[in-house]
């Protein structure tokens, strides 16, 4: 009786190994989409800030067509 138990034993221990190895491909293959993620939102964030600069640079444009047309304005009205 004693030795069915431990044979029991062992193939359960058997089985959780084996569950513990398929867990862990299950991890590194999250771990290697988590790096994916995280290098595209690092990639994100470097876009954002060249939006942001580029927006700053655009508002700029926009400032000064609209100090041009003010001016055209003034001439033509001469």
């Amino acid at each position: 009786m004693a030795t069915d138990d431990v044979i029991a034993n062992q193939k359960t221990i058997l089985g959780n190994q084996q569950t513990i190895l398929a867990n862990q491909a299950r991890i590194e293959a999250n771990q290697a989409r988590l790096d994916k993620l995280l290098a595209n939102q690092a990639t994100i964030l470097t876009n954002q800030e060249a939006i942001l600069a580029n927006q700053a640079k655009l508002d700029k444009v926009l400032e000064n067509q609209a100090a041009i047309l003010a001016n055209q304005d003034k001439i033509l009205k001469k």
